[in-house]
């Protein structure tokens, strides 16, 4: 959320030339948020909370990578 509303508040006349110099790298990692994002939401549809289970521990593996 941090880094977020840290984009949020920059000035777009600097990210705009960092997006467009990432263009696929961006768009990789918002598709796999978009999937992700959907898993989730499918999860709360249906009352699946065993599986919304496992997707948030599986997100949590991310800090053993990033440490």
């Amino acid at each position: 959320f941090e880094s977020t509303v840290r984009l949020a508040k920059s000035n777009p006349a600097m990210w705009i030339p960092i997006f467009m110099q990432n263009k696929e790298n961006v768009l990789d990692v918002l598709n796999e948020h978009i999937s992700q994002l959907r898993k989730f939401k499918s999860c709360l549809e249906k009352e699946n909370y065993q599986w919304l289970t496992e997707l948030i521990e599986n997100a949590n593996k991310i800090q053993n990578i990033i440490k």
